[in-house]
């Protein structure tokens, strides 16, 4: 049971730090050249299109990790050390306030889905 606990914190903070470097790159004391970089890091890693498509095994998927590691690894290395600070606050404080929002959403689309799966049950297991 830790062990997932654990995993949930990470998944929390790097939800955080995602989002922290997305402020960070709306900041105006950032250079333009570690913008272009973290845009083409997070649009990479969003993005359908690879330079390896996905079906080839291990390198598909590899190329991704290694990219996207990549250049954000470098950006964090070329941010200003005080935005990097300020925009971290700022994504703890916003993503704090809306944990309760996600659960809600979350346990709406579970609930919605729980009934969908029942009545498809009952559907598929009615006697003519």
């Amino acid at each position: 049971m830790t062990q997932l606990y654990t995993l949930k914190q990470k998944a929390h903070s790097l939800h955080t730090d995602i989002y922290a470097l997305y402020l960070a790159y709306r900041d105006s004391r950032v250079r333009w050249y570690v913008q272009v970089l973290l845009a083409v890091s997070i649009a990479y890693a969003v993005s359908p299109i690879d330079l390896l498509p996905d079906l080839v095994p291990v390198f598909g998927y590899l190329d991704d990790v290694v990219i996207v590691a990549l250049g954000l690894s470098v950006s964090y290395r070329l941010l200003p050390k005080a935005v990097l600070q300020e925009a971290r606050l700022q994504a703890y404080e916003e993503m704090g306030q809306s944990v309760l929002a996600i659960k809600a959403i979350s346990y709406a689309w579970l609930l919605l889905l729980t009934l969908l799966g029942i009545l498809f049950y009952k559907f598929l297991h009615l006697p003519y």
